[in-house]
């Protein structure tokens, strides 16, 4: 390496430039820092290739998996509640009814899971130290305000910031699919309520798509009563499409960053603006957006962002876009 300027205390930073071939040049500086405390991270300033030693806190993997296995039964628990309530059955007067809740708490479950292990997987064979799922339990009709991981050691390239963020939509988006057209087909045709309030579900491109398929011929004044399947496959779409804005600390954010890097930033406003006016029509955007300011001021730590994402990795990334474009609804709920 060409160095042109060292500076710092308890960071060193080392400026000039990287020995071709640059990729070969940083797995050699890593290897030989592996053995040290020290970590080197890779940047660019201008025209010029910026190292960074710093000592920063290695994370010790002590994994509580107690406490993992108890929100999981609570959220099994929850879900299968929340759907024998949806299902019109009540299990606080008549134990039975609890059986109405399985075919929407497997569902949902299912497709939680395969999100977040998603994530898991990947990062783990990326060498990261990634913490199990930790579902969370809601008393409410969903029965869960889903689930998340920790990672508890950075990002080693931009590659691997991009595997790890698609994983999960992807999976929990493949997991869904069977679940919604099989949930779709087991769904009533009724009349609509004459006169009478009741919740709407709005349509996802994919969902309209494959509802209209499955059920060609609707009468007028009918509607599609969702089975706790396609409701869980519905709200699983829902869920991959909120993951996939392309801001902050979400699944999308992650791939943002991962393919703009800083220049991710000038997505902030339009996208924001954006959530703001789908607020309109559904009031939870407004706090989506609101999430989505504060989640925007935080990027996710990558020891290498010299090295680019290879042609492979670039076409990967538009995967997760499509099915954001497939998936998103304008509107959840209406009454």
């Amino acid at each position: 390496m060409t160095i042109e300027e060292i500076t710092g205390i308890s960071i060193i930073k080392v400026v000039g430039k990287l020995n071709p071939p640059v990729d070969k040049t940083i797995d050699e500086i890593k290897e030989y820092f592996s053995t040290t405390e020290y970590t080197p991270l890779f940047d660019t300033e201008g025209k010029h290739h910026v190292v960074k030693f710093g000592i920063f806190k290695k994370v010790e993997d002590k994994p509580k998996y107690w406490l993992n296995i108890l929100l999981f039964v609570a959220t099994i628990l929850s879900t299968i509640f929340a759907g024998s309530l949806n299902s019109g059955g009540n299990p606080f007067k008549n134990f039975s009814d609890i059986l109405l809740g399985i075919p929407f708490s497997f569902s949902i479950m299912a497709i939680l899971t395969c999100h977040e292990l998603g994530h898991y997987f990947v990062s783990r064979k990326a060498g990261m130290i990634t913490t199990l799922p930790y579902f969370i339990p809601a008393p409410h009709f969903l029965g869960t305000f889903g689930a998340v991981i920790k990672m508890k050691s950075m990002v080693p390239s931009r590659g691997t910031l991009l595997r790890v963020g698609m994983a999960g939509p992807l999976a929990g988006f493949l997991v869904a699919l069977p679940i919604t057209i099989i949930g779709i087909a087991l769904s009533k045709i009724q009349p609509a309520p004459e006169g009478a309030a009741y919740l709407r579900l709005g349509d996802s491109f994919l969902f309209f798509i494959l509802a209209k398929i499955i059920h060609p011929n609707i009468p007028q004044g009918a509607d599609i009563f969702l089975h706790p399947m396609a409701f869980a496959g519905w709200l699983g779409f829902l869920v991959t499409s909120m993951n996939l804005i392309p801001i902050g600390q979400l699944d999308g954010g992650h791939i943002s960053y991962s393919v703009f890097l800083k220049k991710r930033r000038y997505m902030y406003i339009p996208i924001i603006a954006v959530l703001i006016a789908l607020g309109f029509l559904w009031l939870g955007w407004f706090i989506w957006g609101l999430l989505a300011f504060f989640l925007a001021r935080r990027d996710p730590v990558i020891q290498d962002t010299i090295t680019p994402l290879t042609k492979r990795e670039k076409i990967y990334a538009i995967l997760p876009l499509i099915v954001l474009i497939l998936t998103f609804i304008p509107q959840p709920f209406a009454i």
